[in-house]
């Protein structure tokens, strides 16, 4: 996906400054995160919203020392940043455009926020280490991206393990770091927990460990595929094939740990304790309620991440340094020489251009999601479309997710393309049912409930994801009244959960009626009087000869064109006509050009306009032979269409089906029923055909547009493979 055609999409908009130099801000002494205790720093909860894009730019630099690269990762952040969905309902950040404006805005930030940033910059930097991770893979390629180095893969490793198991609890990152990064024992680990958890009721037994070191290890080798090798050692024990000298990046594995700490967070283990006779009172938490232990699980996530607070917590329980226990996987590339002696990986400051760049995409996206209309929206998880809403109508996409899910996005589309509308972090620690929402510029209001489901071991390894959307505009929500109202009353409403009483619809339409006669009433009984008379005398005509006019009852027969083909006399002007009851021709099929259609629209789906660049954009529709078929919507309905689609698509069309690797574009089609009335079978179908490479090639008039076919399901079927088979013979002339 290319930065230039990313769809930035937050909540709200919010302009930041860049301090004058010499100015005791964020961006002033932001230059290595180290803990707060260290510095001096307050607390998070004082972290001022102006240090957030600096943090994420140098966090990005970081991890790929590129500054193109690490500005496009802050921003994509800083957008799921401002459109999280939060308990309150609030937005996350204001509108700051000035030292006076400045003043009115919030000057701290919530405890949370900061480290939500840092998940999203994770989250958003993994396509680009699979590129760099790819391109080492393969020697022989041509690529302008830079293929990852041994000590790149080091941090993406560390990285890749932070990031799944901060999302978790301080109970994974003790885990994931003592047994998937340092070789401490099981016992070790335990011990190592029990310092952190300051907790003995809240121990877990060693099967519990072994069992989430199993969770761990999966996903980290389903993250790095053939980088890394998995061997089995004593006792059937599974462990990374490691390196020969993993001691030689001990340093870089303190700096990665020093950055990956949640940012600003206080050092609350002593250099100096007895475990035995003393307690540390900041990670031990005294309350009752889940939602009250968060700020105690950041000091603990704090405890096991920090590099010296972690060797503190070693040395109390008299076990070997972490650096001595070091064991790092050995990384398979096809360039295999040491890269020991690369540059710093310090970033430097975000520049005040590149932040006037963030500001200026942020402002673009606000106003796309103050005109959108929501309509269709897809729900995406970890970039997979799991579930379609309405958002015309009131209903809600219900799904259920595995402990490896991260990120929900909702997605509408407008005449540029996808808007991403709103994000939701899933968290598998904490209260059971969690609810949380958003308001965005549209006035649309997105809301997420999450239920965490547990195994029966008291594991929670899913959670059943509600998501809904309603608007609060009050125009909007009118009109949304007005349009179910009318589905209602003319029996097309696909909404209704069970059918309605067969006297319920009159009775509403005469009560309509009358509310309509008695607002005329009230309109006419009330509308002014005139007592003055206004007197028109007429110019006279000039004298013309008199035109004869027809009878009243000629003007009542129904006229006959007497006229002879090759006559240009005009017929008579129809002035009456027989009213006549004529019957549906249920082989009749409506197609009508949808110009901004949000119905299947990809986040990175790009546009066809302008000349077209094969070697970029891939096929055209004039190489389109063969279709691979994705539908959404009414099961039943939906397979009665692809059964009539896949039986024209094997004859004699001259397009062909075919399984989505050999296709040469795929047909995304939308479907529904036109009404709930049992002798109406008519759908709407909604269709276009994207190419391998994500453009839109029919219909080809311009980006986010599809065509809508009306009439019975066989008959759609054949107009649809007819239609695309024309239009692929009318591009092959032309071409």
């Amino acid at each position: 996906m290319r930065f230039s055609t990313w769809p930035l999409c937050r909540q709200g908009t919010f302009v930041l400054e860049l301090q004058r130099p010499g100015t005791s801000g964020a961006l002033a002494n932001a230059t290595s995160p180290v803990c707060a205790a260290q510095e001096n720093r307050e607390p998070m909860s004082k972290i001022s919203p102006e240090e957030l894009p600096n943090r994420a730019f140098q966090l990005a630099y970081f991890l790929h020392c590129e500054r193109k690269t690490a500005t496009e990762i802050a921003t994509r952040a800083l957008n799921k940043l401002q459109l999280a969905a939060t308990a309150q309902g609030k937005r996350l950040y204001y509108r700051l455009t000035g030292r006076a404006d400045a003043r009115k805005a919030r000057s701290k930030v919530s405890l949370g926020e900061p480290h939500l940033l840092q998940r999203l910059v994770y989250v958003e930097s993994e396509e680009y280490e699979r590129r760099k991770e790819a391109a080492a893979q393969d020697s022989q390629a041509q690529t302008a991206i830079t293929p990852a180095r041994q000590t790149d893969l080091v941090v993406y490793f560390i990285k890749h393990l932070v990031r799944i198991t901060t999302k978790r609890n301080s109970f994974y990152v003790t885990l994931g770091l003592s047994r998937l990064l340092y070789n401490y024992t099981t016992p070790e680990t335990m011990e190592l927990y029990n310092l952190v958890i300051q907790d003995p009721d809240r121990v877990h037994d060693d099967y519990y460990y072994r069992s989430r070191k199993g969770v761990l290890l999966k996903e980290l080798e389903e993250r790095f595929g053939a980088l890394v090798e998995v061997a089995t050692g004593a006792r059937g024990e599974q462990r990374w094939q490691s390196g020969e000298d993993a001691s030689r990046h001990a340093e870089l594995v303190r700096e990665c740990l020093i950055w990956f700490t949640p940012w600003a967070t206080p050092c609350v283990v002593p250099e100096q304790f007895d475990p035995l006779s003393e307690t540390i009172d900041q990670l031990n938490f005294q309350g009752r309620l889940p939602e009250e232990e968060h700020e105690v699980e950041v000091n603990r996530i704090h405890a096991a991440l920090h590099p010296e607070c972690f060797a503190r917590l070693a040395a109390a329980t008299r076990l070997s340094a972490p650096d001595e226990r070091l064991e790092l996987p050995h990384f398979f590339l096809a360039d295999d020489k040491d890269d020991h002696d690369q540059g710093s990986r310090t970033p430097p400051h975000l520049s005040a251009d590149e932040l006037r760049t963030i500001n200026g995409l942020l402002a673009q996206e606000a106003t796309r999601r103050k005109s959108v209309a929501a309509g269709f929206l897809r729900v995406l998880v970890d970039g997979i479309q799991l579930a379609e809403i309405n958002a015309e109508q009131p209903a809600a996409a219900q799904f259920v997710v595995d402990e490896g899910a991260e990120i929900i996005e909702v997605y509408s589309a407008d005449q540029r393309g996808a808007l991403l509308l709103a994000t939701h972090l899933l968290n598998f620690d904490g209260s059971r049912i969690h609810n949380s929402s958003i308001t965005i510029e549209g006035r649309q209001k997105i809301s997420f409930t999450t239920n965490l489901l547990r195994d029966p071991a008291g594991i929670s390894d899913r959670i059943e994801v509600k998501v809904a959307c309603e608007e609060t505009a009050p125009a909007r929500v009118a009109l949304s009244a007005a349009r179910r109202g009318w589905s209602f009353l003319t029996g097309s409403s696909t909404s209704l959960a069970f059918p309605s009483p067969a006297w319920l619809r009159p009775v509403a339409a005469f009560a309509v009626l009358v509310l309509l006669f008695a607002g005329a009433w009230l309109l006419w009984s009330n509308r002014p009087q005139r007592d003055d008379i206004v007197r028109n005398i007429p110019t006279p005509l000039p004298t013309a000869a008199p035109a004869t006019s027809p009878s009243p009852q000629r003007l009542l027969e129904t006229p006959v064109n007497k006229s002879t083909p090759g006559n240009n006399e005009a017929a008579p002007p129809v002035l009456a006509q027989r009213s006549t009851t004529r019957e549906r021709d249920e082989s009749f099929v409506g197609r009508s050009l949808l110009p901004n259609s949000s119905a299947n629209t990809e986040p990175d789906e790009a546009g066809t306009r302008g000349v077209w660049n094969r070697e970029l954009m891939g096929k055209p529709l004039s190489e389109v032979r063969r279709v691979h078929l994705q539908t959404m919507g009414d099961t039943a309905i939906s397979e009665e269409l692809l059964t009539q689609l896949r039986a024209r698509l094997t004859g004699n069309s001259g397009v062909r089906l075919s399984e989505a690797e050999q296709a040469d574009a795929a047909l995304k089609i939308s479907i529904r029923r036109t009404s709930l009335r049992p002798d109406d079978s008519r759908v709407i179908v909604i269709v276009r055909a994207l190419n391998a490479n994500g453009y839109v090639v029919w219909p080809s008039s311009r980006r986010g547009a599809s065509w809508r076919y009306v009439g019975r399901p066989d008959y759609v079927a054949a107009r649809v493979v007819g239609d695309l088979a024309k239009d692929i013979a009318r591009s092959n002339v032309r071409r």
